[in-house]
């Protein structure tokens, strides 16, 4: 029996101030997750209390098939997706347009030696991430920023590899559409 078997049964037996020991085990997991949707810290550790409130609520679901730090995973990726389905409401006050010239002409020269800083490099790939479903931002960003198999993304979605690859392929193409787009709109 695992670790987290051992402390999960104790929980679920009363011994729930135990419930700590489980949050230190997985922060880190958790927080690094959340950090891949949300740039913001204070608003990351909003969402990792948000995932270990669920967690704690659906104790009562998890039943061993998968190891719990997936299980936990999971529930971080969904809050995430949560999140960005809220934000996206929110969003649409800023456009592209309203990125400075300096992050355009980034993007139409293309070259490592560019004067703009990372910032304003991550300020566009978040903007084009932006223009994406939260399924499809979820899907590119466990791929190509976490760099997670299709198999591990499938179990994290709770879909299957086929529907995660062609999610995958999907999104690509809405990306580099963004990309374009944002360039365009700079010229």
């Amino acid at each position: 029996m695992s670790e987290d078997a051992e402390l999960l049964q104790r929980i679920r037996a009363g011994a729930t101030d135990e419930f700590a020991e489980l949050v230190r085990r997985h922060q880190s997991r958790v927080f690094a997750i959340l950090h891949r949707y949300e740039r913001d810290a204070q608003r990351v550790e909003d969402l990792a209390q948000e995932t270990f409130l669920k967690t704690w609520r659906a104790l009562g679901q998890f039943d061993a098939r998968a190891p719990f730090e997936h299980w936990i995973s999971r529930i971080a990726v969904r809050t995430a997706l949560d999140h960005l389905r809220r934000e996206k409401k929110r969003r649409g006050d800023l456009g592209f347009d309203d990125l400075g010239e300096d992050a355009l002409d980034w993007l139409q020269a293309g070259d490592e030696k560019s004067e703009l800083d990372s910032r304003s490099a991550a300020e566009i790939l978040h903007l084009a991430l932006a223009e994406l479903s939260p399924p499809d931002r979820v899907v590119i960003t466990m791929q190509e920023l976490e760099d997670r198999s299709v198999k591990e993304i499938a179990a994290a979605l709770g879909s299957s590899a086929i529907a995660v690859r062609v999610r995958a392929v999907r999104a690509r193409a809405k990306l580099k559409r963004a990309l374009e787009k944002l360039a365009a709109a700079g010229k």
